[in-house]
């Protein structure tokens, strides 16, 4: 459904004769796939009003970090990583949901997350879910930093982040802690932040102010920067490093951007295109349940990384082709199906013909034909004729009607000898059948 957009539509849609695709019908049928959604649970609901006095996101957290702790296992990531939120679109009622006016669907469930900046891949997963009792250390943005860095510590890697989570503190206990550098931009209002780098008067537009760490010190080589975006009024923007340690400015282009800012621009935007992805092939459908709309990110999220692993693994697959993730998600759904229509058309008698000529075309194989002799009085039990029932208009004259035991090979229902067809097989054809 992701694959083809198809998640917005109604079920009465999806499942028709005339809108409606085969791979659906084949798969199961409308009221199986309405009562999964309305029925689907991830955890224990007698205990789950205890749990929530102290975690608000009880309800799917046990899935949630069973489905996080598998993504580091089976992707080594390039050297350089990203920090930011993921929005989850849900406008129904969650103690927990953020309001953020400039994201396109402004009432959201936050999920911070540390990705490959180049591939997109998905290393680390942490939901917000509003305030807790763990202390304020815990719940800061350093302490979630550490967190979701802390598999790739000791490894040399970088990590790209925003404003919200770059602090001087953060950067050394990484770059001492963990063997991890750091790349951000800061707020102004910052502790260690020197007033010689806020001090926007007198400066040229697209002019850049370094400060570094005295290595007498032997603190992390931290490297500052201030670089003036705009005039009238004056803006600058502040930048945080450890990875670099120059004064290296690119004067072949009019903003003269520094070796800092052009390494930010090129790996903060990991999150967001990883957002833009997911919402363009979406499995998520209309939903009053926070913790469903959580289930449906995730089913997406892992669809995301286990696209790239593929594309990683075989590069020449749909090379030529722009549309290449639509094209894996659809065989993905295609090969997850397949085991579940195959045992579905071990038993197609009683299923109707539009079905089992889904069931064919998802299989692309002829089913076996199931118009075979009922024998009277067999292990059925009897009933009225459900054909000679639509004759009759009053309950009088159904309740005279004389009760059957022939029963459709299709349908299963009731049928009566007039209104039945027989088919009539030798004793050879019938040996025949029995051997195969």
């Amino acid at each position: 459904m992701g694959a083809n957009n198809d998640s917005e539509l109604p079920i009465d849609v999806l499942w028709g004769k005339v809108l409606g695709k085969n791979i659906y019908t084949a798969t199961m049928s409308r009221i199986r796939f309405g009562e999964l959604l309305s029925l689907i649970r991830f955890d224990d609901k007698q205990t789950r009003t205890e749990r929530r006095k102290q975690d608000k996101f009880c309800p799917i957290r046990e899935v949630f970090y069973k489905i996080d702790e598998l993504f580091v296992k089976y992707c080594i990531p390039s050297a350089h990583l990203t920090i930011d939120e993921m929005l989850s679109l849900f406008r129904g009622r969650c103690p927990f949901k953020v309001f953020m006016k400039d994201k396109p669907g402004k009432y959201d469930i936050l999920i911070r997350m540390l990705s490959d900046a180049h591939t997109r891949y998905i290393l680390k997963m942490e939901a917000y879910a509003g305030k807790d009792e763990r202390p304020a250390e815990e719940r800061s943005a350093k302490a979630v930093v550490r967190r979701l860095v802390k598999p790739l510590e000791g490894t040399g890697r970088n990590v790209t982040t925003d404003r919200y989570y770059t602090s001087i503190e953060l950067t050394e206990e990484l770059y001492n802690d963990g063997k991890v550098t750091l790349v951000g931009t800061l707020k102004s209002n910052r502790k260690h932040i020197p007033e010689e780098l806020k001090k926007t008067q007198g400066r040229k537009l697209y002019s850049s102010r370094f400060l570094f760490t005295d290595p007498k010190t032997g603190n992390a080589p931290v490297t500052l920067v201030s670089y003036i975006t705009r005039l009238k009024p004056t803006k600058n923007l502040l930048l945080l490093s450890t990875q670099h340690n120059d004064r290296k400015v690119d004067e072949s282009t009019e903003k003269k951007k520094t070796d800092v800012n052009l390494y930010y621009n090129e790996t903060k935007g990991g999150i967001d295109s990883i957002d833009q992805m997911t919402r363009h092939h979406s499995v998520k459908r209309g939903t009053g349940r926070w913790s469903l709309s959580i289930f449906f990110t995730l089913i997406d999220i892992a669809c995301l990384n286990g696209g790239t692993i593929f594309m990683k693994n075989n590069p020449d697959w749909n090379k030529k082709k722009h549309n290449v993730r639509r094209l894996y998600m659809l065989e993905l759904g295609q090969k997850l199906v397949r085991p579940v229509v195959e045992e579905r058309a071990k038993n197609i008698i009683g299923l109707q013909k539009s079905i089992i000529s889904a069931i064919e075309s998802v299989l692309e194989k002829t089913l076996p034909s199931t118009s075979v002799v009922v024998p009277s009085g067999a292990s059925y039990s009897r009933g009225r004729c459900h054909l000679c029932l639509k004759t009759k208009s009053s309950k009088t004259e159904k309740d005279k009607m004389t009760k059957v035991s022939i029963v459709c090979c299709r349908c299963c229902k009731y049928v009566c000898s007039t209104l039945s067809a027989k088919t009539i097989i030798c004793t050879n054809c019938e040996n025949e059948s029995e051997s195969e």
